[in-house]
Order: structure tokens, then C-alpha cells, then sequence
């Protein structure tokens, strides 16, 4: 008699792709506020990143302050609202609060290493400009510092160490805040704009 067996995915990590409709006229508005932002407001980069990204993660600036960002900052919480009904959270008495939101500017070249996003519930990236050759975004397995890796025959959903993300103007990609992630180098010439954030409960 033959065995049976089942092999049965468990723990699934999930990450929301959100595209954002009208997103052109949008971009549009955020690039030229953001062009403003990055010739008034000095680079904030962390000591601790080993990178040259332009980011505003450590200015005092709140970007939701500024008219431009509202439309985006009422899409965020749209958006994350419908991800973490998907996980499960109670947000109906513990509401999702946006408690960081940022820009990064990738210019050629530019990467940042893999990290997460510590006392976060969520976490997201809306792409206002990624034009061709931008740093792809990495997404890398929790299991990925600790697991032997043996040889495998074929890449699949129980052993890809990595998810590449080709980042996509008027994408906006939720996840896990302690998920581990990371940004390849830029190889073409043009900025690849982004805005990030964190939601705690």
C-alpha cells in the first residue's frame, strides 16, 4: 500500500501589492514637492546605514504636514486598514496609527542593506518614480541566517532564501514590519523616489 503524504505550507508571511488608480496625477504632485523638500532639507541619513540613499527618516519634517502628501497619507491608511484585516488584526479596537512616514531618494549606485523596522506593527513603501534599471526591492526569508542550505533541484516556496520586487511607479507594498528587507544598487541614471512608512496599533 502506497504512503500517504502531504506537505503543507504553515507560517505564511504575507505582503499586500496595492496599485494605486490615478497614481500618474499623483506621483506627479509628490515628485515636485518632494524636489522641494530634497533642496531645503538636509540628508538625515542614519550613521548606521552603510549606503548614500537621500532619506528624511531622522528630520524633524512631517511629510503628512505638507498639502501634496495628504491624498497619499489618506490611500496609506486605506490600504494598510485592508492589509491588516487580512492578518487578522483588531483594528477595530486598536486602530492603526501612521507613526513614521519618509522619503528616500535612490540616486545611481545607491543601495541600502537588509534590515527591518523595529517597534512597528506594519510597514510600506509607495514608489513615486522607479524608472528602468531602479534598485529591485528584496524581501528575504526569515529562516535565511539560520537554515542549513543543502543543495536543492528546483527553486520553490519552501526553500527560496530570497523574493525579488521590481518596483513599479503607483505601487504600494505592505508587510510585516520584522520582515527582513533590503534594496539593490540603482544601475541607471535617473532617482528612484520612494516614500516609506511605519503603522503601530
Amino acid at each position: 500500500m502506497p504512503t500517504e503524504r502531504t506537505i503543507e505550507p504553515m507560517f505564511a508571511v504575507g505582503v499586500q501589492f496595492s496599485k494605486i488608480p490615478d497614481s500618474e496625477t499623483l506621483n506627479a504632485e509628490l515628485k515636485e514637492e518632494i524636489a522641494r523638500i530634497k533642496g531645503t532639507v538636509p540628508n538625515s541619513l542614519p550613521q548606521g546605514w552603510s549606503c548614500h540613499v537621500y532619506t528624511t527618516i531622522r528630520s524633524q519634517l512631517n511629510l503628512m504636514d505638507r498639502p501634496a502628501f495628504k491624498k497619499l497619507g489618506d490611500i496609506i491608511m486605506a490600504e494598510s486598514a485592508a492589509y491588516a484585516r487580512g492578518y487578522g488584526l483588531d483594528i477595530d479596537r486598536f486602530p492603526l496609527r501612521l507613526n513614521e512616514c519618509w522619503v528616500n531618494v535612490y540616486g545611481p549606485g545607491d543601495a541600502q542593506d537588509v534590515h527591518v523596522h523595529r517597534n512597528s506593527v506594519l510597514s510600506g513603501i509607495y514608489y513615486v518614480a522607479a524608472p528602468p534599471q531602479s534598485g529591485e526591492l528584496l524581501f528575504h526569508s526569515p529562516m535565511s541566517e539560520v537554515m542549513l542550505e543543502p543543495p536543492i533541484t528546483e527553486v520553490n516556496l519552501f526553500n527560496v532564501p530570497v523574493r525579488n520586487v521590481v518596483p513599479s511607479p503607483g505601487t504600494m507594498i505592505f508587510f510585516r514590519s520584522w520582515l527582513r528587507h533590503s534594496v539593490k544598487p540603482t544601475l541607471g541614471k535617473e532617482e528612484r523616489i520612494s516614500v516609506a512608512f511605519n503603522l503601530t496599533m
